[in-house]
């Protein structure tokens, strides 16, 4: 069995590396001369405007042209299109020809993959419920846990829709949390660093950021240093960050809602904590003041979202869709 994969990231790396492991299934990664020439029993795609998108207006419109052709290569050859549904929506708003080639790749999708129950997907689809898997092939848990400090962190990349201004916000007014610092890391887009969150790090020197790109080997110590770990964002859906808290054995605080609810559920209350609405310096204090001072004791239970089982659990839907 072929099917196409996309370009290389942690998530796409640590499946694709497991479903090789797969003597049936031969995966190939997406390049456009490939996608047009190769005969193929499944394409999968996972992020459809990564295909649509150029730096240019030129390199935008040859990739519409292009996924226009691809499509109608796909449809001839009658290959079945898999498709994860990671996102309600892209984070970025693209063209208008962009949202026709992207409704297009909908009404062509054969089988939907997504990561909880709470996606929701056009009428009629076919859904597949395969989570996603952890961290702990990707960043090591360190050996030797260094002591979690008086230390909260922010990591991923720094968009508005993220919450960051709104968590310096809480942190700046929780009375509770004078000794502990927060960190933030990661590298901003252009809406990232607001005029209030800039104003905000300006007059708290206990919040420290870091705007870059952090190498993976820091991150992994970041967090595994961090008490807790807040992703504040406005509208969490899946999140590969919370996953790889938990995977390092650290806390988050994530905003309240059915899919969180699951994740609670699974980790439990102790590594999961959630908070209502918009994120406060009450919410933030209470959540802190739930951790032990000296860490929490213990692994995160990961078996669910072990690599082999989710690899295979991939293969099953690509032989299944490819009999269609």
């Amino acid at each position: 069995m072929r099917e196409s994969a996309t370009k290389i990231n942690p998530f796409v790396t640590m499946l694709v590396d497991a479903l090789r492991a797969d003597p049936s299934v031969t995966v190939e990664f997406f390049s456009w001369p490939r996608a047009l020439t190769t005969r193929y029993d499944v394409f999968h795609i996972h992020w459809p405007e990564a295909v649509t998108r150029g730096p240019s207006r030129l390199r935008r419109a040859t990739s519409l042209l292009l996924s226009v052709l691809l499509l109608a290569k796909l449809r001839f050859s009658r290959t079945r299109i898999v498709r994860t549904a990671h996102n309600l929506a892209p984070h970025e708003s693209g063209w208008p020809g962009e949202q026709l080639i992207l409704k297009a790749f909908d009404r062509s999708t054969t089988a939907w993959i997504t990561m909880n129950a709470h996606t929701p997907l056009p009428v009629g689809s076919r859904q597949y419920v395969i989570p996603h898997g952890h961290y702990r092939d990707w960043y090591l848990v360190p050996e030797h846990a260094p002591e979690h400090g008086p230390e909260l962190l922010y990591f991923g990349l720094v968009r508005s829709y993220k919450g960051v201004d709104t968590l310096a916000a809480a942190f700046s007014h929780a009375d509770d949390l004078a000794d502990h610092r927060l960190r933030i890391l990661g590298k901003p887009d252009p809406s990232g660093i607001s005029a209030v969150l800039q104003q905000l790090i300006d007059a708290n020197p206990r919040i420290e950021p870091d705007f870059r790109y952090v190498p993976d080997t820091e991150l992994a110590a970041a967090i595994a240093r961090a008490r807790l770990v807040v992703l504040p964002y406005k509208n969490m859906h899946n999140s590969g960050a919370v996953l790889l808290a938990l995977s390092l054995n650290t806390p988050v605080l994530i905003p309240s809602n059915p899919i969180t609810h699951d994740l609670r559920t699974e980790f439990g209350s102790s590594f999961v904590k959630l908070f209502e609405g918009e994120l406060t310096s009450d919410a933030l204090s209470a959540a802190v003041a739930e951790l032990p001072a000296d860490g929490l004791e213990g692994d995160v239970d990961m078996t669910s979202r072990d690599w082999t089982s989710i690899a295979r659990s991939h293969a099953n839907v690509y032989r299944e869709v490819s009999t269609w």
